[in-house]
């Protein structure tokens, strides 16, 4: 008996030691002289140029675009537009008209433009513009206004 009781101390002392024993292969750490793989810094996006003082430059976004028309001139057209400019301080908003080259016949294109400061603003923080102009007469095949800007363009269609 004693060597029943022996065999089950020695079996059940072998089993607490493979369950205490990590069965993964050992892991090697890394040697000083592999080197590491660094990410980059991400690349700063770069800054805007300068604006020049006093330049007439199409503004930064056109936000809304809205035709009326006259009651003295029912013929006439006024188109409202309003948009951001990139700073404080721009003045003389106004639509150029464009010359669409051949382009679809029934859209008239206007360009939205404004004078920059004469002391352009570092903090370039939009600001809000309008600018308004009468036609007083377009081509019945013109259907809709397009107005750009320097990143976006907004259409409206002409009610009849």
């Amino acid at each position: 008996m004693r060597v029943s009781v022996a065999i089950i101390f020695a079996a059940g002392a072998a089993l607490i030691m493979l369950a205490g024993c990590n069965r993964n292969p050992a892991q090697t750490p890394a040697s000083p002289q592999t080197p590491t793989a660094t990410a980059p810094a991400p690349a700063q996006p770069p800054a805007p140029p300068p604006i020049p003082p006093a330049t007439e430059l199409p503004v930064n976004s056109v936000d809304s675009v809205m035709l009326s028309r006259p009651q003295d001139e029912p013929m006439a057209i006024i188109i409202h537009v309003s948009g951001t400019a990139v700073s404080a301080g721009w003045t003389g908003a106004k639509l150029a008209e464009e010359s669409d080259g051949g382009a679809d016949n029934s859209v008239k294109t206007y360009k939205f433009v404004a004078t920059s400061p004469d002391m352009p603003d570092a903090d370039r923080t939009a600001q809000p513009i309008e600018a308004e102009i009468r036609v007083e007469a377009l081509s019945p095949d013109i259907k809709t206004i397009r107005i750009v800007s320097s990143t976006n363009e907004v259409s409206a269609p002409i009610a009849q």
